[in-house]
């Protein structure tokens, strides 16, 4: 059966930054009514790609072809003209605002000039929600619905009529849809991407987690270095050849833990609380050991990273680090006390996007660096170049971060405490959003750190995940430890099983 004229066409797309060849002649053809799958390990140019497609960035040489006829892409607004319209992974919305008023963000209609025609604007929100089939009532404020609701807002937002007069989009770009989604959100959500390609829409869809790809994908791209590396039809490829053409390796050994015998405590918790979040705590971390800790959404495991790390303080119980008791009125304390945190949202708490490598790296260790109150630029690049060798980071250290993959900032807020001389590790979801070579990375650094002695906490929410590298695995229900097993007694039965509060 031959194919439909094809949508959108991208030839040879080259973009560079200083220092960095993010794409080197990049191809993509998309076609109405299909799941275009595009993967690659972080850093092998996909966000780039889409930001071109999306004008928010400027190619510096290729074609872009749209319905067969040479197109410029030079701003957003060209984008949206043609009916290209962008989801990125964190959802641009405001939670205080209504379903309607998030949709219409800046466009809302008016009755007269500076005043909403609030029954016009509720009117064309349900419509939209409708067409979609989506059973959201337009009035309900945004923070009352759950993530997955949120999401499909995001997507209603996206194919609302644009000021150009185009009805819906053209090309739905997917990024990371699914990231945050419990498995029937992720359900609810696949249900409505099926209706937009009964529309005839094409949908990019960026994703690591390689199970989704053939359930919801028709053809996949795989980028590699900034380069094209293959374009195939999904059923004639499996996972193994997948991910030889991602990473260019085999990658027999997921979860490569290599154990070593526990030495001295490092941390230990009695009794630690927080109102409302967290009760009576009780853990504890040696030398060369990896903990980790499941459990549900709400289960409070990022809310014990957050007290571990100084960010949040503890109503009742004590910590003990080296046998000491040990009480943090902030994060400075907790990384005095050689405690270094990963946490959930990297974006939002451990980065500052705006800053460059190097300067993100040195933040924690600002006070060591700097000569009579001043921080020099040098000094900074000097401490981060060695962190962003050794971490592989496709960026040099005068590159700003908000520049970088989600896997290759992960690496920077990781590069933060190998500077320093922390020894107690919490990561809060450190391989979430993150690409499959990306992932093994990760896991042999904390191989190499409980090997120099080093205690880490992993929260995670991929079960085999935790199984696979945990010495002992906690779980959490409802702010409490609910369960605790050695990695030989662990199974993904018992440990959701605990999770859910039934053992």
């Amino acid at each position: 059966m031959t194919s439909p004229p094809a949508v959108l066409e991208m030839r040879g797309i080259r973009k560079s930054f200083p220092g960095v060849v993010a794409l080197d002649g990049v191809d993509l053809t998309l076609y109405p009514g299909e799941v275009h799958v595009l993967l690659g390990e972080n850093g092998a140019g996909k966000s780039t790609l889409m930001k071109i497609l999306s004008g928010a960035y400027r190619k510096d040489a290729g074609e872009i072809r749209f319905h067969d006829r040479p197109v410029e892409i030079n701003t957003p607004r060209d984008a949206l003209a043609l009916g290209i319209r962008v989801i990125y992974q964190e959802l641009n919305l405001v939670p205080h605002l209504s379903v309607a008023e998030n949709i219409f963000l800046g466009e809302a209609p008016t009755s007269l000039p500076g005043v909403i025609d609030w029954r016009s604007l509720y009117a064309r929100a349900s419509k939209l929600l409708g067409d979609l089939g989506l059973a959201i009532e337009p009035r309900t404020p945004l923070d009352r619905l759950s993530l997955a609701h949120r999401q499909m807002v995001e997507i209603a937002k996206a194919l609302k009529p644009s000021a150009t007069g185009r009805d819906e989009a053209a090309v739905l770009v997917m990024d990371e849809p699914t990231s945050a989604l419990t498995s029937r959100e992720v359900d609810q959500l696949f249900a409505l991407i099926g209706r937009l390609l009964s529309r005839g829409v094409a949908i990019v869809y960026i994703t690591h987690r390689l199970d989704e790809v053939y359930r919801i994908g028709q053809r996949v791209t795989v980028l590699r270095d900034g380069r094209h590396i293959a374009t195939t039809m999904l059923a004639d490829v499996d996972v193994g050849e997948l991910v030889r053409l991602m990473a260019n390796r085999d990658i027999r050994e997921h979860f490569p833990r290599q154990r070593v015998a526990p030495g001295a405590e490092l941390l230990r918790v009695e009794g630690l609380g927080r109102a409302g979040v967290l009760r009576d705590i009780n853990l504890s971390l040696r030398a060369g050991e990896i903990v980790g800790i499941a459990g549900l959404l709400g289960a409070g495991r990022s809310e014990l990273a957050r007290v571990l790390a100084g960010a949040d303080r503890a109503d009742t119980g004590r910590m003990l680090i080296d046998g000491k008791a040990v009480s943090f009125r902030s994060p400075a304390g907790a990384i005095r006390s050689r405690i270094g945190l990963l946490p959930e949202d990297r974006k939002a708490d451990g980065l500052v996007a705006g800053l460059t490598v190097a300067r993100n790296i040195a933040l924690p260790h600002a006070r060591q660096l700097a000569r009579l109150g001043f921080l020099s630029s040098r000094s900074e690049v000097a401490l981060a170049e060695p962190i962003v060798k050794d971490l592989r980071v496709k960026a040099t250290a005068t590159q700003a971060v908000r520049l970088l993959s989600g896997g290759n900032q992960q690496k920077v807020v990781l590069g933060k405490w190998l500077a320093g001389d922390a020894r107690i590790f919490i990561f809060d979801e450190p391989t979430r959003g993150v690409d499959v070579g990306t992932k093994v990375e990760i896991y042999n650094l904390m191989n190499r750190l409980t090997a120099a002695g080093a205690g880490i906490i992993m929260i995670s929410s991929e079960l085999p995940e935790l199984l696979g590298m945990s010495d002992r695995v906690l779980v959490m229900h409802r702010g409490a430890i609910k369960a605790e097993f050695d990695a030989d007694a662990a199974s993904q039965e018992r440990v959701l099983s605990a999770a859910l509060g039934l053992d």
